[in-house]
């Protein structure tokens, strides 16, 4: 921790409350964090992305006017799950990918794994999806190239352990009904 602190040329203890989820670091916090940890250039671009996204809800939350900027030591806490986002996807491969991203957030549990998870779940009769998800199925959805069936990415994120899952199944929508617009133009 000292260490990135150290590359980030911040306080370790600011660090350590970031990495934790206690505080939201500012635009530039996160800039020098994602440099430090010598993170790719489409991941600091999304990761820019969502913290301006939250930022601006932060701002209509407690209506600040856009144009003033929070004080350089203003701190909010984000929330402690830290459950992958997908709000911002549009296409198919980034809702994928998505779902990918949450699997390796939940630990990156086996393919067989997760079909044991679901097996228990199913028993008890507490899925949102009606049959035991399958590893070959699982695979499938992790390397689609069309949009899964909204219940077996309900199943899949249960899963997983995401609390959130109604914010997947909005975006699955979105990203249902833009493919859908797509293909009718395409015709």
């Amino acid at each position: 921790m000292e260490e990135l602190a150290h590359r980030a040329e911040m306080d370790a203890a600011t660090v350590y409350e970031i990495i934790r989820g206690r505080l939201l670091p500012s635009e530039e916090e996160l800039r020098a964090l994602l440099k430090a940890m010598d993170v790719g250039a489409r991941a600091q671009q999304r990761a820019l992305l969502l913290h301006q996204e939250a930022m601006a809800e932060l701002r209509t939350r407690m209506r600040m006017p856009t144009r003033t900027p929070p004080a350089a030591d203003w701190r909010v806490p984000v929330p402690p799950a830290g459950e992958p986002d997908p709000v911002l996807f549009s296409t198919v491969q980034e809702f994928v990918a998505g779902l990918e991203d949450v699997r390796v957030w939940a630990g990156e549990p086996s393919l067989r794994h997760l079909e044991e998870r679901s097996a228990r779940l199913h028993q008890q009769r507490q899925t949102a999806y009606g049959k035991v998800l399958r590893r070959s199925t699982i695979s499938d959805m992790l390397n689609a190239t069309s949009l899964p069936q909204m219940e077996k990415v309900r199943h899949f994120l249960q899963i997983c352990g995401v609390r959130d899952i109604d914010a997947w199944v909005y975006t699955w929508r979105r990203v249902r009904t833009i493919e859908k617009a797509a293909l009718r133009r395409a015709a």
